[in-house]
């Protein structure tokens, strides 16, 4: 297998996980914009960063979540970036090369 080979495959991981992420982010935070707690606006920085305003919306969100998921861990959508980073440094490599 290539290095280009193997980039695509690091950088379609890196994709996965960060669609797997927002649809976690979207699970959680669905919930708590619908019991107002938050506005799109104000729960989009929770995505990428952890804050108390973020931590409290989450306590505060008494809902039935799918499959009973509680809360949501910004760690999973950075590990998607660097990923997809890492993934298109290693298949572009080959032409610095």
């Amino acid at each position: 297998m290539s290095r280009t080979h193997v980039g695509i495959a690091v950088s379609a991981l890196g994709v996965l996980v960060l669609l797997l992420a927002v649809g976690w982010w979207w699970v959680v935070y669905s919930q708590v914009i619908s019991n107002d707690y938050m506005s799109y606006p104000q729960a989009m920085p929770c995505l990428f960063a952890s804050s108390d305003r973020c931590s409290l919306a989450q306590v505060l969100c008494r809902g039935n979540h799918f499959l009973g998921i509680k809360g949501y861990s910004v760690e999973l959508v950075w590990a998607g970036l660097c990923l997809t980073c890492v993934g298109l440094f290693v298949a572009d490599s080959r032409s610095r090369a």
